[in-house]
């Protein structure tokens, strides 16, 4: 049954991957250098959300969007692991591609889909910082400053895309779940500022919650998370210094080499990797 059934998850995929015209678009714009930007204009469905100096990505993203029809996806649960003592939704490979706990193939609309391809990107974008920071602090502790500033960029990507899924379907505000870990520094990266986070994080969290009334194991995982930014604040009592409207420099990420510093995959997992594009950034 299992063979089957992930068997179906790779015919879908297949065909998802090469037909859909909305992954056509995400492909063919997703190195343009504002695309996060173009992204989050996207969600918040508002062309001022976070300026551009160029639309050509956000007007394609719309275009595929209004003239495409429903396409099959495939999307990862979030929920909270027993044996792990953490919530789980997704993490990267060391190729740099994500990779679901817990697959499962549906179908969107056209909006929809782009909207969902759009929280995927900016999370990744954020996990991506996560990683950096990490490998930063591990080869040279003077670049903690460096790390430091990463973590507001961090914090920013991370409001401003809490602010534009605001409303949306749970497969899109499940990216905005970030593991405990994050928020004990685990493995040495400083992967959000040291303030008091839960002043900014609230919000979100609350969402995550209320959507999960009728699912325990994502209720648990997004009651942990709240735990962890509430034991963090206590000890980082400070204002952050940046907010949702804190500007954004959409810049170009620097290619970077992940293998060393990602998290191993538990290998008894079922796991989907879904890669869309390049491994890496230029």
């Amino acid at each position: 049954m299992a063979r089957i059934f992930f068997f179906f998850l790779n015919c879908v995929f297949f065909i998802f991957s090469c037909n859909s015209p909305q992954v056509t678009a995400y492909q063919e714009h997703s190195e343009h250098h504002e695309f996060i930007g173009s992204c989050l204009d996207f969600l918040a469905g508002n062309d001022s959300f976070v300026p551009l100096t160029d639309a050509v990505a956000l007007e394609e993203l719309r275009h595929s969007a209004e003239e495409h029809a429903s396409n099959s996806v495939i999307i990862g649960d979030l929920y909270y692991d027993l044996t792990q003592k953490e919530g789980r939704h997704f993490y990267l490979e060391s190729d740099d591609s994500i990779a679901y706990y817990r697959p499962q193939a549906v179908v969107l609309g056209g909006w929809e889909m782009i909207q969902h391809l759009c929280a995927r990107h900016i999370r990744h974008e954020i996990e991506r910082g996560f990683a950096r920071s990490s490998s930063i602090v591990r080869k040279d502790q003077a670049s903690m400053k460096e790390a430091e500033t990463l973590a507001e960029k961090n914090l920013i990507i991370y409001l401003k895309f809490a602010e534009a899924s605001k409303g949306k379907p749970s497969h899109i505000r499940n990216f905005l779940f970030i593991p405990v870990s994050r928020f004990l520094k685990k493995g040495g990266g400083i992967y959000f500022p040291s303030c008091n986070l839960m002043d900014k994080m609230k919000d979100p969290i609350l969402y995550g919650l209320q959507s999960a009334k009728r699912n325990p194991e994502t209720m648990t995982a997004w009651t942990q998370m709240m735990l962890a930014v509430t034991n963090f604040s206590a000890t980082h009592a400070q204002e952050c210094k940046v907010s949702a409207e804190s500007p954004l420099k959409l810049l170009q990420a620097e290619k970077t080499e992940l293998r060393d510093v990602l998290e191993e995959p538990q290998k008894n997992k079922s796991t989907s990797k879904i890669k869309f594009g390049p491994k890496t950034r230029r």
